[in-house]
């Protein structure tokens, strides 16, 4: 289907390029006309994954009426997430056999290691899976998964189009970008949000067409919800009514200690969700179990978490099985994405219905709960994302702070739902270590922008915080688990885009493992080659041959004659890959202090077929950093 797509929208780009070249406009003046297909298609999609999500989470937990869910009916609670997790492992094992988890750790992947290459079917099997995991109480959010199913369309739409392979990680940052803002209903944060977590670029060529698409698919999702609930008028799908915006007015210099305390706090919590998915991952990864139980396994396991939190908390402590209303969240609280639980947590009314030391030990378990339900959720294999938890996580970890605040006569200006706003971009800040996007869709979200400054205190310690204790963030130490570099600046944003296919390769000189040395020393004066490739018997790799090497062997010119190849080469030299980047090759040079190293066709390293230079790694570096 997408080849015989890409034989129309092929020639359809060159006739377009030429009318653009007309009026005086290039190549990627083309990139904006796509960024605009691109937002509309994410934004269709987006409201298309949130309704999913919506029915599914509706027929389960709402059909059945309170009193049947949490009365005779509680063994629900286990077997939904346990359903909803074996439903998610029958759709990757068999029908999409695509890795499952949180898969925004999978765009940036792809855009560092594969320049932007994603298989189209993935934004469906997101869908489905994703919209399984939530609506049946997995604890997880639907932004990292619409982050990828954004990169799935757009990676798509260039491939149709036939898009350069150096153009193609602009178009995934544009899926990404109207993703985020189609979901929260932030085009400035979703920009942001892309260009500090995934792209890592904020130059003019990247940032037009990520404004494109996330404006446009702003209006877009705008248009759809008032086409589809023409009564409601629009509504983000994270949707934060204005009359519920916490503290308008009240920020003031006397609060700065507060605020720069909750980014402290806000910072823990934050590498707490770090560590310990790292921690679950590790668990499950070693857990002897097929990968079609395992987020069963971790459905379940939440589900028994549940049934305990609505037994002690709810009908020992309070008499009723819910401290927040079930028409406004059916689930427990730390179930599902738990959206309507902040919502309820950022109301006045929240924190006066109970005895408030009662209130604050409730808000710590949530607390608890929200880390280990997230963590059994993401790190079995279900699908979703870690915003929407991380913003759980700051709302009830500020609100339980405002209130001991409150109750220690330190915050008499603010009330507790105040500290309950700014905690939800503080803790995000701390897990994906992008503050100012953080800030921004919080902005966003809650139409109050009292809360930049504070916001801005808050996520900068938080970030500062979780840095001091782990230099990587949720993204980047899964990254660096898969062995991909990630680092910031320009320049290794180009080594990152670059790979070993665009350095010019020298013939390799090939000697036998068996030959005497003699042999190299004559095949190094005839080709005038200083590094010699060394294979075995069968004509396989073996090692390296160094020039130092060899000079170090002739100190004993006695000893030459004696001597073979394999006594002075090198094995523990690895062979390169054309698809390896060139921050990795790199590493390499430096790591094994040489100044050329084997090169091998990806899925055949036992044959070399040249040597790359140190040299002319970096001037294919200079080259490239001019043009840009």
């Amino acid at each position: 289907m997408l080849r015989w797509l890409s034989a129309i929208g092929g020639p359809l780009r060159l006739l377009t390029h030429r009318l653009l070249a007309r009026f005086g406009l290039g190549e990627e003046s083309f990139l904006l006309i796509l960024a605009f297909l691109i937002g509309v298609v994410t934004a269709a999609a987006a409201v298309a994954f949130h309704e999913l999500i919506k029915h599914i989470r509706e027929l389960l937990y709402a059909s059945g009426g309170q009193g049947f869910l949490y009365g005779r009916g509680m063994w629900l609670l286990v077997f939904l997430p346990a359903l909803g997790g074996l439903c998610v492992g029958l759709l990757s094992q068999y029908v999409f056999r695509e890795r499952e988890g949180h898969g925004m750790v999978d765009v940036i992947e792809s855009v560092m290691r594969s320049g932007g290459v994603i298989r189209a079917r993935s934004a469906i099997e997101k869908i489905l899976t994703s919209a399984v995991t939530i609506g049946s109480g997995g604890s997880a959010g639907a932004e990292g998964p619409i982050v990828q199913i954004g990169a799935g369309i757009a990676s798509g739409i260039g491939r149709v189009f036939n898009v350069a392979k150096a153009q193609m990680p602009v178009l995934i940052g544009c899926g990404s970008a109207a993703g985020i803002s189609a979901i929260f209903n932030s085009p400035i944060g979703g920009l942001l949000f892309t260009l500090e977590v995934i792209l890592r670029d904020f130059s003019i060529r990247t940032l037009t067409p990520l404004v494109i698409a996330s404006v446009i698919a702003n209006f877009a999702t705008r248009s759809i919800f008032a086409w589809l609930f023409p009564d409601e008028g629009y509504r983000a799908i994270f949707n934060m009514p204005l009359q519920q915006s916490a503290g308008a007015g009240g920020y003031t210099l006397n609060n700065v200690g507060n605020f720069l305390l909750l980014g402290v706090v806000c910072g823990v919590v934050g590498v707490a969700l770090t560590r310990l998915m790292f921690a679950s991952e590790k668990f499950f990864g070693r857990l002897k179990a097929s990968k079609l139980i395992k987020p069963a396994l971790g459905g379940a396991m939440l589900g028994v978490i549940g049934v305990f939190y609505v037994l002690v908390f709810g009908k020992l402590l309070l008499n009723r099985p819910k401290f927040i209303p079930f028409e406004q969240y059916s689930m427990p609280a730390f179930f599902g994405d738990g959206y309507g639980a902040v919502k309820a947590m950022l109301s006045p009314g929240f924190y006066g219905q109970m005895e408030w030391g009662w209130l604050v030990i409730i808000l710590l378990c949530l607390v608890f709960a929200k880390l280990v339900g997230t963590c059994l959720t993401l790190s079995s294999g279900g699908a979703g994302g870690i915003i929407a938890p991380s913003l759980f996580l700051g709302a009830v970890a500020g609100g339980a702070l405002g209130m001991l605040l409150q109750h220690a006569g330190v915050s008499s200006t603010l009330p507790p739902e105040a500290y309950a706003l700014v905690g939800m971009g503080a803790v995000l800040a701390a897990v994906v270590h992008a503050p100012l996007a953080a800030v921004l869709i919080l902005v966003d979200v809650t139409g109050n922008y009292n809360v930049i400054l504070p916001g801005m205190l808050a996520t900068i310690v938080a970030t500062g915080i979780a840095r001091s204790i782990s230099r990587d963030s949720i993204y980047t130490l899964s990254l660096r688990l898969r062995g991909v570099r990630v680092g910031t600046g320009n320049d290794l944003t180009l080594l990152r885009r670059m790979t070993l296919e665009q350095i010019d390769l020298e013939p390799a000189t090939v000697v036998r493992i068996g030959d005497p040395l003699e042999r190299a020393l004559e095949l190094t004066l005839a080709t005038g080659a200083n590094d010699l490739v060394v294979n075995d018997e069968r004509g396989n790799y073996a090692g390296m041959l160094t020039g130092d090497d060899v000079k170090a062997a002739l100190w004993d010119r006695e000893a030459v004659p004696l001597l073979l190849v394999s006594e002075v080469m090198r094995a523990s030299i690895p062979v390169l890959r054309t698809s390896d980047d060139l921050a990795t090759v790199l590493d390499q040079f430096s790591a094994h202090d040489v100044s050329r190293l084997p090169v091998a066709l990806p899925g055949n390293s036992a044959h070399v077929i040249g040597v790359a230079s140190r040299a002319a790694l970096m001037r294919r570096y200079q080259r490239e950093l001019a043009a840009t």
